[in-house]
């Protein structure tokens, strides 16, 4: 009976290990492409953004308008990113968890609001917008009107998006953006997958697997596992002591790593192998905020006199 177990445990185990991972791949290229999108975007507003012309011909940057325009948009989908993992449940934002210290800095929020746990609710409560205002990264009509909408913080992210869009459309009508209907179809269409992928992320943490599938494969590890000692005494004698160990290891081991794919913001208690929401917030900062806006701001003028290659 303990081998049939054995057999059926390990086939189901393996089974669910590969499900789990998929779930946690799932996620994290989810993430990507979060950042993908979002990129993207940034990219087709430098492309767009009309350049000023010297008086020999020479396009040598933005035009004021268009400039303003695409810091104004870059910096708008940058918080956005930043609200969306603020209101979304995570364990490693690089703060709650310890992985971020800073004795030099710290944040001028009331005392009975500063909860490290909760950074998230934190940014997104008045006193957050407020703090982000004094750090220019909000304007201050940004902030009034962000409060004055009468949706709850958890929307922030898809206001600014929406933000992000009027503002593009506005300047592909008033000519501060090039290109026509192709940059307006491509910037719409990649505004509308970052939204996408938005709620691909509440929908992989609401639909991941069946609660029941997980009890059985528990109780299936523990069964076996209990029975071991039993089960091979009478063949191993004192040699089923070590095996029992090496047995509890491994099929307890395998089923913690499932368990930790299958909760990969740590949520639940598994941190082992958590998504770090803080390194892709950092990193899409670095990328949507001066990676696209400095390649696009000093054009080379080109040569027009190129010899062809024969």
């Amino acid at each position: 009976m303990w081998e049939y177990q054995l057999t059926l445990s390990t086939f189901v185990l393996a089974f669910f290990m590969q499900e789990a991972f998929r779930h946690w791949k799932s996620v994290y290229f989810t993430t990507r492409s979060i950042q993908g999108r979002i990129n993207d975007t940034c990219m087709l507003l430098t492309i767009a953004a009309k350049r000023s012309e010297t008086t020999d011909g020479i396009m040598s940057g933005f035009d004021k308008e268009a400039e303003s325009l695409v810091l104004t948009c870059t910096r708008l989908i940058r918080l956005s990113h930043t609200f969306f993992w603020a209101s979304t449940p995570t364990y490693s934002n690089g703060v709650g968890d310890g992985g971020v210290s800073d004795e030099d800095h710290t944040m001028d929020f009331p005392h009975e609001d500063q909860n490290l746990d909760a950074i998230g609710p934190l940014l997104l409560s008045t006193y957050g917008l407020r703090f982000l205002e004094r750090a220019d990264e909000l304007t201050h009509e940004e902030v009034e009107s962000l409060l004055a909408c009468g949706l709850p913080p958890s929307q922030y992210p898809y206001i600014l998006l929406e933000w992000v869009g009027l503002y593009a459309l506005q300047g592909i009508r008033e000519g501060t953006l090039a290109g026509g209907p192709g940059v307006e179809d491509q910037m719409m269409k990649r505004l509308t997958e970052i939204r996408a992928e938005y709620f691909s992320i509440g929908d992989f943490e609401a639909g991941r697997m069946p609660v029941a599938y997980v009890q059985l494969v528990q109780i299936l590890v523990d069964s076996l596992v209990w029975l071991s000692p039993f089960s091979l005494y009478s063949g191993l004698g004192s040699l089923s002591i070590p095996l029992c160990g090496l047995l509890t290891l491994f099929f307890k081991g395998l089923l913690e790593l499932s368990k930790s794919f299958l909760d990969p913001f740590g949520n639940e208690g598994f941190p082992d192998q958590n998504i770090r929401v803080d390194v892709l917030v950092s990193e899409l900062n670095f990328g949507a905020a001066s990676r696209w806006f400095q390649a696009a701001n000093h054009l080379p003028v080109r040569n027009t006199k190129e010899s062809k290659i024969e």
